[in-house]
């Protein structure tokens, strides 16, 4: 095993650095806070559990520990019980700040302040990426993002959400990048449907698509923009564009 190094190369210059990274991971992800965890730990303080978060932890290193994390969980059989890690869910949590926060906002959907975890979770049940978002914004922008930015050799193909997920460009862009897109949608009796040519007839459902010939899909008009649609794929599968700046 190589020598544990501070992210600058140098030594650590820590007391017991491998047992003092463990307690910081444990404190990280608990989300206990370093002074407080230390009331129950005993022979560290909350200063060097602190110091140790801000010198030798950053978001690379610790999203390089779950997917490390994610691919020993793969290999687990018991992991395969509960599915083979094709799908996975995306869904929100509300997290309560302090009001002097930069990502704080008040959630009209929580009543309180704070901020949203968005999770994405295999269906292996275990956590693949979480992004701390704005209450504010419609959830469905960053499914994309999160599924883009899993390093880990679990690789979903179909992602569930609820109806913060329903959004017509995510779905055009989870099409484009190889995903099948499955939210819950509701109302259903205010949506439009399509058919894909004039003569198309449906025996026990052609209702939901109006007038006959009537809401037929522009397929001239796709093929025409089809090529900058592709160029922003690109671009947000290579990371230089962010998914959630499109809609």
């Amino acid at each position: 095993m190589a020598p544990l190094r501070a992210p600058s190369g140098h030594d650590p210059k820590l007391k017991d650095p491998f047992g003092r990274y463990v307690l910081t991971a444990f404190v990280k992800g608990t989300n206990m806070g370093p002074y407080e965890a230390a009331k129950h730990i005993p022979g560290v303080s909350g200063h060097e559990l602190s110091y140790v978060a801000n010198r030798h932890f950053s978001i690379a290193l610790l999203n390089e520990a779950v997917a490390d994390l994610v691919n020993a969980h793969a290999r687990l059989d018991i992991s395969q019980a509960w599915g083979d890690g094709t799908a996975v869910a995306a869904d929100g949590t509300h997290m309560d700040t302090y009001l002097n926060n930069l990502l704080a906002e008040t959630s009209v959907r929580y009543g309180k302040a704070g901020g949203i975890a968005y999770h994405h979770i295999s269906d292996t049940c275990i956590a693949l990426f979480t992004h701390f978002i704005p209450c504010g914004v419609w959830e469905a922008v960053y499914i994309i993002e999160g599924l883009l930015k899993n390093t880990s050799e679990v690789k979903p193909t179909t992602v569930h959400a609820d109806t913060q997920g329903q959004s017509v460009p995510v779905f055009a862009l989870a099409h484009l990048l190889g995903f099948d897109l499955m939210p819950r949608i509701r109302n259903w009796k205010g949506l439009t449907f399509y058919r894909p040519s004039k003569q198309s007839e449906y025996v026990h459902i052609d209702s939901l698509f109006g007038e006959a010939g009537k809401n037929v899909i522009e397929w001239d008009l796709i093929e025409s923009q089809f090529p900058h649609l592709m160029r922003v794929a690109v671009s947000v599968r290579e990371g230089a564009i962010s998914s959630s700046t499109l809609p």
